[in-house]
């Protein structure tokens, strides 16, 4: 048996997949002050019935690091980068950097090395006044080579109990995405460690002994253990566990889609082509910062079940905010949930108090709308009524959806093309059809379907897609190789490998070595022996000298194939 969760912003879900099938499903509110009360009160919904000693692996996507990104929570830490000759790099990094002595180019020749006793003295300045014991390092062109980066490490070990490489986090070029990955990292490693040690004491409890994993932003799981050295992975993955569960709940096909996940806070936004999400090209941006973190292309608007409704200058307004529960379950202000209520759309909690809420918030229209009015206020105070009101909120709703969606496809069709086979052929994105899942998906659903005209579909298990997407990801990591010819040298930064006899000259030799040392780190971490390798990318460039091409730099990413394990319902 599976076991997925799905910490989300506003519920944590729980399923338990047992033979390809959900056997067992809960939703419980998120208790963000105290995240495991929600995820206990979810475990012990589904486990009643079951031997916990059955379950063969724990799988969970979490808000947490992304959390504590978005609200500025994260620690304080100590960012030292080597630049070399080029740009100051002060204004593009969260804090201001520490510089380092040393360079190493382009083709991964350590020019000028940092002195050792001078990254000590330093970091003994630095940290007397930061007082922290969290840093980063961060080299450019280390990835090229990383004995730099490594080094550094290296001295600072004594100072610092977290140091996180840029190297090691991406092995792409791009300084930048690379040092804000290895800055956040670091910064979010205490708080993910502390989610880590009570997620483990939990499923302790309830003796469930199982491998515990975690989803990451692009679509993978890794084990838990794994992800304490790289827990910024971990951030939103909210998204990827839904693009997983679209995956696994087969309602998607070959035609361009919209992917909808309503929950209670917010709607995400995914387009699919051929049946494939779309990614990200570089890396998800980290609040304003680009990363180097490779996620699914996933859009937030603020819109969801329990989105607060008001009365603003004679308007109706909906979202982005939420501050509670809707007033039918018990909240304080009416909701986009209530008025969903009193159409017949959605059917929990009091209908009387859904009412009632959707009858004051009539009377400050009413209220609103004496004098001047404009066109909108005019309709609205025509029909004041609660059902009148609930279907103004739906279709205020809808717009935001709408307009979401419409930006989104927008900003997808200006994408620059990189290849020529794209100019030949452009795939210019229409939406054919909606895809709906999330808690507010059947209540919801029908009539995003209606205002957009579009066919749409909300599978069976909607309502706990991501929790579904969690428990059926496979495992993946991901690799880069970087070969120079004529240096006869071979790195694989996100390992610290660097090998000075490498023989290889052909990029179909540089593949082979790429997914050789993919599958055995893949066997040393314990993940799948069958699983597909993927090639990524390939870059090869000539080294002309005389005026002759005769050496090479060959560049090869490979990823264990991101996916879902077979689900039937």
């Amino acid at each position: 048996m599976l076991l997925g969760l799905d910490v989300g912003g506003t519920f944590t879900d729980a399923v338990i997949i047992d033979g390809h099938r959900v056997v067992a499903s809960a939703k419980r509110r998120t208790t963000k002050d105290n995240l495991m009360q929600g995820i206990g009160e979810a475990l012990d919904a589904i486990l009643q019935h079951f031997d916990t000693t059955n379950i063969d692996q724990v799988t969970l996507s979490t808000t947490v690091v992304t959390n504590t990104i978005v609200e500025e929570k994260e620690q304080v830490v100590d960012l030292f980068v080597v630049t070399g000759p080029g740009r100051n790099v002060d204004d593009i990094f969260p804090v201001n950097p520490i510089y380092l002595q040393g360079y190493t180019d382009h083709r991964g020749i350590v020019v000028e090395r940092t002195p050792t006793n001078a990254v000590r003295h330093i970091a003994e300045m630095v940290q007397s006044r930061s007082g922290t014991d969290l840093a980063a390092v961060s080299a450019k062109f280390g990835v090229r080579n990383p004995q730099e980066e490594l080094s550094i490490t290296e001295a600072l070990k004594d100072r610092y109990n977290t140091i996180s490489n840029g190297s090691l986090l991406s092995g792409s070029l791009s300084f930048p995405r690379r040092t804000i990955s290895a800055y956040f990292n670091s910064a979010v490693t205490p708080v993910f460690t502390v989610f880590k040690k009570n997620v483990e004491d939990a499923l302790s409890v309830r003796n469930i002994k199982a491998p515990l994993h975690i989803l990451k932003a692009d679509g993978g799981s890794l084990p838990m253990e794994h992800m304490v050295s790289r827990p910024v992975e971990t951030a939103f993955t909210g998204p990827a566990a839904t693009v997983l569960g679209l995956s696994a709940l087969g309602a998607i096909g070959n035609e361009h889609t919209v992917a909808l996940d309503i929950g209670g806070t917010t709607t995400d936004i995914s387009l699919w082509k051929q049946g494939r999400p779309l990614m990200t090209k570089s890396g998800v941006s980290i609040r304003e910062y680009p990363s180097a973190v490779r996620s699914f292309a996933v859009t937030s608007v603020g819109i969801g079940g329990e989105s607060v409704v008001r009365v603003v200058d004679g308007e109706i307004t909906v979202g982005p905010e939420r501050v509670g529960p809707s007033v039918a379950l018990g909240g304080t202000e009416p909701t986009l949930g209530d008025a969903l209520i009193v159409l017949g759309y959605a059917c929990y909690g009091k209908v009387g108090l859904a009412e009632r809420a959707m009858e004051v918030l009539a009377n400050r229209l009413s209220a609103s709308t004496n004098g001047d009015t404009t066109q909108t206020q005019q309709q609205l105070a025509e029909d004041v009524t609660a059902s009148g009101v609930a279907q103004s909120i739906v279709n205020k709703a809808l717009q935001t959806i709408q307009h979401g969606i419409d930006e989104v496809v927008r900003a997808e069709n200006k994408r620059p093309i990189y290849v020529v086979a794209d100019i030949v052929n452009p795939d210019v994105f229409v939406p054919a059809q909606i895809v709906v899942v999330g808690g507010t998906a059947p209540s919801l659903g029908p009539s995003i379907g209606k205002y957009l005209d579009l066919p749409i579909t909300i599978p069976e298990n909607a309502a706990v897609a991501n929790a579904i997407g969690a428990a059926l990801a496979l495992s993946t990591i991901e690799l880069t190789v970087h070969v120079d010819t004529k240096r006869r040298l071979l790195v694989i930064p996100e390992l610290g490998i660097k090998q000075q006899t490498c023989t290889l000259k052909r990029v179909e030799q540089v593949v082979e070595r790429a997914k050789e040392a993919l599958s055995e780190e893949a066997l040393r971490l314990g993940l799948g022996k069958d699983q597909d390798i993927e090639v990524i990318s390939v870059e090869d460039f000539p080294v002309v000298e005389g005026w002759q091409s005769m050496e090479r730099l060959i560049t090869v990413k490979v990823q264990l194939a991101a996916g879902v394990k077979q689900y039937v319902e």
